[in-house]
């Protein structure tokens, strides 16, 4: 079980205590028998040795622990026993798989990751130290004359003046970026005490360490020499030459060696100058007739594996080596995805720009102001290029603030452009592009996608490509997916359709669940309209207007399930499910807890139905069970006990994540420490060399005002705390101040009462109530939702035994990567712990993907975080995949965050366990399938949402296939 943080068992009280159950079995006996359980080996019906066994999850085992419990309390009645095991296994479960997930296994690993991610960040940021002094020390070097410098050189290096023409050559001889090199490493190495003579003899002055430190530099190989021997990357495929030469000479540009380097051709061929030039010539023909005369914005729209990054690597090549001497550039790549950020700042460092840094941005590394800031003067200054990427929320929300401007950008590249719709951030960044004036500095923008747009009728896919490239203000390039080159490294995955069967008794359950949700519904509604007193014209009116909606929502809802349209079961709740949002706002602001808790289990609710069509019952029921026993204690933190008693709950332990206090406080360092730089930190680089003489020990940047002794400057780092002292009483007064308004509060003079409904009693209709047992007093059904050991057909959900028996294909491969595709988070819990339970999977490592949380801030009765609810941190997603990647037999069960743009050249099948549902979605999944050789699986379920779905991707993907090839004709 769990290792550490509160027992399962510390939330069961609450099931007694809002009257669900009547009794609960003792807590402690509860524990001993489930930890006895769970520490037995599996053994395998057949006897037979199961290789893995000794990870298998034996849920069962958890099952029957908890049953023998429940028989034992004769207070529970008979009908509510399974029910009661249901909850109290469900908790149980959930504990154990939680603790034993990819989550579980990042954090088991934490303190080394975390030692690790240590050093790396002090490495980082020593060499950013570094980077800062060498770029100050160059751009300091660069305004004086060589008798400036000279003359600066030797009282900062305390010589006489008879070095002075000894100096005058070092300064003659080397670079500016040459010189600053050598005066980093002259102020090292005194920091580091390296200044012993080679004799022995004594101790090195300051400028006997900068001599020798410049004959180490001459006996070193260069910046330039060290570049040439790394690997270069490959020549560029043909089609990726003509797609980059095309956008660059469109807009102007120069043309890098690497589009020039034809193998086989000129930029490089063993003709004469006079062949190369024509070969060239030749081809700048062609490259420009491609260009059909445009010179604004590119969509480029080019298949999945065909190499659309290296193609936007090269045009920021071409862009950054066209940029005049003492101007660098900033190229800005947008992603949708954080998974996608260090995957494309791995190509751009492959690549080797020309004095060029490339840095991810996302939530874990935020692109803040300061950020911006520092790699925007380094660029105005000459210093250094800079490639961001990052994704779109956070460069938009520099846009919207003013602290960056779209003018700072010599190149825009959207990547997966076809989110560029709506009001997706792509968009918003465009209609901020849009508004900045023509004669303003815009950016060049390159937008790259494998599917620009999917519709299914070619009317509206005609329009939302006209839309699509008026946004870009862009023309379509189209990379023909049959050009000989796009075709030899394209992989076309064997396509493999597995259709099942929806069981009767799913189906009976999602009908009672959606009966269960309209009559709640109906009594939520009935409360608002008859005993809740709402006080001022604004709250009447929204009560009345909630109220109203719930009624229009029901209605359309029995509507839809009286239908007799083929409308999927799992869609006839939408309404309600639209109605919710509404509700919960509601609640916050005019602080209703019962109408809140009541709107969370209708949306509980509406997810166990959607589980039913991906899981079962087996999936579904434990969720539900779960949900409510959480739902139960929420009411206890509000009401207390039954009749309103004194049931305490425990307080669980504070969570360590940021909070927006410690964010706004955090923020206020960072301007502190802006503050120091524009006021205060010194601008004469190689003067703050020269403090190493009064404080050896001194490696970082030196603030001139005087405060040390010696007259040697106050360090940086005390005057950033200073500043941060000075302002941290306010920003947290901020601070407080947003906590509060977290949720609309309620205009002055305007109030509504609670519904007097109690969420305990609609679960006890739901759960305990004479009528539940036609479906929940069934001991063998409950007994099902905990199966595991060696599962058979007859007795598994049908579509998870699709998905068992097509990876047993490849038990007898020694390495494999594969990756399940499901629609919601709670279903890639549910596919990757039954993986873990099934005997016949243990060969298989599975991991779970899944994205951030949707909710940026949660309210005292927000849904308890739970691993179906809170997402995954950047830095999780990273980690799983670079686990994925490794060698091994590997499964990743995610959500669409893994669906665009990953790649895992290793991936050599892709399962479809819901149904795509758009054109662009079934491409995209259907990429990530990088092997030559490998499979697509759709597993699709008779009479649910898949048939559906699939029907009509498969018809949008057509359509776009045939959209590109009347363009191209």
């Amino acid at each position: 079980m769990a290792a550490s943080g509160p027992h399962w068992t510390e939330t069961l009280p609450s099931l007694a205590a809002c009257g669900l159950l009547p009794k609960l079995p003792p807590l402690a006996q509860l524990r001993q028998r489930v930890d006895n359980e769970l520490k037995l080996p599996f053994t395998p019906v057949s006897h037979v040795a199961v290789p893995g066994a000794e990870h298998l999850f034996d849920s069962k085992r958890l099952y029957k622990a908890v049953h023998s419990c429940v028989q034992e309390v004769y207070d529970i009645p008979p009908h509510t026993k399974p029910v009661a095991t249901l909850l109290i296994s469900s908790m149980a479960m959930e504990d154990y798989v939680r603790s034993h997930s990819t989550k579980a296994r990042l954090l088991a690993s934490q303190l080394a990751i975390i030692n690790r991610a240590v050093e790396e960040q002090k490495a980082k940021a020593e060499k950013a130290t570094a980077d800062n002094e060498h770029e100050e020390l160059v751009k300091f070097l660069s305004t004086a004359s060589k008798g400036e410098i000279v003359e600066k050189l030797l009282g900062v290096l305390g010589e006489p003046r008879e070095q002075r023409d000894q100096l005058m050559g070092i300064v003659k001889k080397y670079s500016l970026e040459d010189l600053a090199a050598i005066l980093s490493a002259t102020k090292r190495a005194f920091a580091q005490g390296d200044t012993d003579r080679a004799d022995g003899s004594g101790s090195r002055t300051m400028g006997g360490v900068f001599f020798r430190e410049v004959k180490r530099y001459k006996s070193t190989v260069n910046w330039a020499a060290i570049q040439a021997t790394r690997p270069s990357l490959p020549p560029l495929w043909s089609h990726q030459r003509d797609l980059v030469a095309a956008v660059l000479l469109s807009w102007g540009l120069q043309l890098p060696r690497e589009v020039l380097e034809v193998p086989g051709g000129g930029g490089g061929g063993s003709g004469g100058d006079g062949e190369v030039e024509m070969v060239e010539g030749a081809l700048r023909s062609r490259w420009q007739k491609l260009a059909r005369g445009w010179s604004r914005n590119w969509l480029v729209s080019s298949p999945t594996n065909s190499g659309k990054t290296r193609m936007f690597v090269e045009v920021a090549r071409g862009v950054i080596e066209s940029k005049p001497s003492g101007v660098c550039a900033i190229i800005v790549v947008l992603v949708p995805s954080v998974i996608l950020t260090t995957q494309h700042v791995t190509d751009f460092e492959k690549a080797q720009l020309p004095r060029t840094q490339s840095s991810p941005y996302s939530s874990d590394n935020p692109l803040t102001l300061k950020a911006w800031m520092g790699l925007r003067t380094a660029a105005f200054a000459g210093i250094i290029s800079s490639v961001v990427v990052a994704t779109a929320d956070s460069f938009l929300n520099l846009l919207q603030i003013g602290a960056a401007s779209i003018s700072d950008v010599d190149l825009l590249i959207l990547d997966e452009a076809h989110h560029c719709k709506g009001d997706h951030p792509y968009a918003r960044v465009m209609s901020i592009y849009g508004k900045t004036p023509m004669e303003a500095r815009r950016p060049r923008v390159l937008a790259v996608t494998a599917s620009p747009a999917s519709e299914t009728d070619m009317a509206t896919l005609n329009q939302c490509m006209d839309d699509l490239l008026r946004r870009l203000d862009a023309r379509l390039y189209l990379v023909d997916p049959e050009h000989p080159d796009v075709a030899s490294v394209l992989s076309e995955p064997s396509l493999i359709e597995d259709s099942v069967k929806m069981r009767q008794i799913d189906h009976e359950i999602m009908t009672t669940l959606q009966v269960f949700a309209l009559n709640a519904g109906m009594e939520i509604e009935k409360a608002l309209a008859t005993t809740v007193r709402a006080v001022g014209k604004v709250a009447i009116k929204e009560k009345e207007d909630l109220s109203q909606a719930l009624l229009d929502a029901i209605d359309g809802c029995i509507a839809d399930c009286a239908s007799t349209s083929n409308k999927p079961l799992v869609t006839r709740l939408d309404q309600l499910g639209q109605w919710l949002a509404m509700a919960r706002k509601f609640a916050s602001t005019y602080k209703c807890p019962n109408l809140d808790l009541a709107a969370r289990l209708l949306d509980i609710v509406r997810k166990s139905i959607e589980l039913l069509e991906d899981a079962g019952f087996e999936g579904a029921l434990p969720f539900l069970a779960r949900k409510s026993v959480l739902l139960c204690t929420d009411e206890l933190k509000v009401h207390g006990g039954v009749g309103g008693g004194t049931f305490r709950i425990q307080a669980f332990p504070q969570c360590s994540k940021p909070t927006r206090l410690r964010n706004e406080m955090s923020m206020a360092a960072i301007q502190a420490g802006s503050a120091d730089d524009d006021a205060g930190v010194t601008k004469d680089p190689v003067a703050a060399t020269a403090t190493l003489a009064c404080s050896p020990a001194s490696v970082g940047p030196v603030a001139t005002d005087s405060d040390g002794a010696n007259g040697c400057s106050m360090p940086q780092v005390l005057s950033s705390l200073a500043a941060m002292a000075a302002i941290i009483a306010p920003a947290r007064d901020l601070a407080i101040q947003a906590e509060g308004s977290g949720s609309a509060a309620a205009l002055p003079g305007n109030s509504c009462d609670d519904i007097p409904l109690r969420v305990s009693n609609l679960l006890k209709d739901l759960l305990t109530s004479e009528e539940s047992r036609l479906w929940l007093g069934d001991t063998n059904l409950v007994e099902h939702c905990f199966g595991s050991g060696e599962f058979k057909e007859e007795r598994t959900f049908p579509k998870f035994w699709a998905l068992l028996r097509y990876l047993q294909r490849y038990r007898d491969k020694p390495n494999f990567h594969g990756i399940v595709f499901v629609r919601t988070r709670q279903a890639v819990f549910y596919v990757a712990d039954m993986i873990r339970r099934a005997a016949q999977l243990q060969f298989v490592e599975v991991l779970e993907l899944i994205g951030h949380s949707h909710t940026n801030k949660r309210t005292s009765l927000s849904p308890e975080e739970d691993r179906h609810g809170r997402g995954m941190s950047d830095s999780q997603q990273q980690q799983v995949l670079r686990l994925f990647k490794e060698p091994g037999r590997k499964v990743l069960v995610a959500t669409s965050a893994a669906e665009e743009g990953l790649d895992v050249p290793s991936c050599e099948f892709v399962v479809r366990y819901n149904a795509a549902a758009t054109g662009i979605q079934l491409l995209q999944s259907r990429g990530r399938a990088r092997q030559r050789v490998s499979e697509f699986c759709s597993i699709l379920q008779d009479g649910t949402l898949d048939t559906s779905l699939h029907a009509k991707s498969r018809l949008e993907e057509a359509n776009m296939h045939a959209w590109q090839r009347m363009s191209m004709d």
